[in-house]
């Protein structure tokens, strides 16, 4: 969700929000799965996300398209990981305005976990890029070896939304002012306080798992990225902002599930395949029926369909898999979430 220091100078090319009523909503069971990144130093990435960030190798293959390497990155005995890599030394550069990945983000059950990951992570040495609290969550910011942005987060409760919910509904109608008040520097000190000196001394990274909680991508006509994963994928617009160039779309009441932004990429490059940096992102529905209801309404949408999953390119060619979820958290014994709520 953080937005960095840069300023709008074409906002008179601002286009203006069009509401076009839904034929289709994504089920409310929705939940994203792992991205997948396209590496060029294999060996690099896996000290980073091993030693670094904490997690661990629990599946490697070929993919059998391109037989490229792939590693699977997350927690014991998962059913999915929480990240997978592919290895591509020969991957294309991407330039300063493309459309791909502007960050993927961990979310953490809670101020406890996030304060035990803060501190592992830190304590190997890494440098955090950035500290937010964004009202709905607190998070940390930091980028991989080879510049893939990472968001790390903690939700708050549900119950302490409103406010914010509220002001993105009204989107540009509201004083951009009032964003930025709801946009605050992380409270670093009050967030060591959920640990005890014990804990603080013996910090443990995802000490309770994590998940992927949230993508956020770069896009190159926000407007046009807005029509595609409101219309045609069925997540609901929480707020579209083309004044500070960003939107935010989830399920189920959700702060987000997808952000977008067009900081530095407004009619810049599309996504092509082979690029270093996203090669796709899941999403997992319920059942078989949520994917056959999605594949009839998309349509010509779908470039590939198997059995199991459908490929879907958005408007800059992000490559989206859809497919059934695997039930893969035991966490889900530490938290299980009401109806309508996003929990892990």
């Amino acid at each position: 969700m953080k937005k960095p220091d840069v300023k709008r100078t074409r906002m008179e090319t601002i286009s203006r929000p069009v509401v076009v009523p839904q034929t289709y909503k994504m089920p409310v069971g929705m939940r994203l799965g792992p991205p997948t990144l396209r590496i060029r130093n294999l060996q690099q990435a896996l000290s980073f996300y091993q030693n670094d960030i904490g997690l661990g190798a629990i599946g490697n293959h070929s993919d059998p398209q391109d037989g490229l390497d792939i590693v699977e990155l997350g927690f014991p005995d998962s059913k999915e990981p929480l990240l997978v890599l592919k290895h591509n030394p020969d991957s294309k550069p991407t330039g300063h305005d493309f459309a791909g990945l502007y960050h993927y983000a961990i979310l953490v059950p809670d101020r406890k976990s996030l304060s035990s990951t803060y501190l592992a992570i830190g304590n190997t040495g890494l440098v955090y890029e950035g500290f937010a609290d964004h009202t709905v969550s607190e998070s940390l910011y930091l980028h991989d070896n080879e510049q893939n942005g990472i968001e790390i987060y903690a939700d708050r409760p549900r119950n302490t939304w409103a406010p914010f919910m509220e002001l993105m509904k009204k989107g540009g109608s509201s004083d951009m002012r009032n964003f930025v008040s709801l946009n605050k520097p992380l409270d670093l000190d009050s967030l060591l306080r959920e640990l005890s000196w014990d804990e603080r001394n013996n910090p443990t990274a995802f000490p309770t798992r994590a998940r992927i909680g949230h993508i956020h991508l770069r896009v190159t006509n926000l407007q046009r990225s807005v029509r595609f994963y409101h219309e045609k994928l069925g997540l609901d617009i929480i707020g579209n902002l083309p004044e500070v160039g960003a939107a935010f779309l989830s399920v189920g009441g959700y702060h987000h599930h997808i952000g977008m932004n067009t900081w530095h990429s407004e009619d810049g490059k599309p996504h092509e395949r082979g690029e270093a940096g996203l090669e796709n992102f899941v999403i997992n529905l319920p059942d078989q029926a949520s994917i056959d209801a999605l594949a009839q309404h998309l349509r010509s949408s779908v470039t590939a369909r198997d059995d199991d999953h459908l490929t879907i390119l958005d408007p800059d060619g992000i490559e989206i898999i859809v497919r059934v979820g695997r039930d893969n958290f035991a966490i889900r014994k530490i938290y299980t979430p009401r109806v309508g709520e996003d929990g892990l």
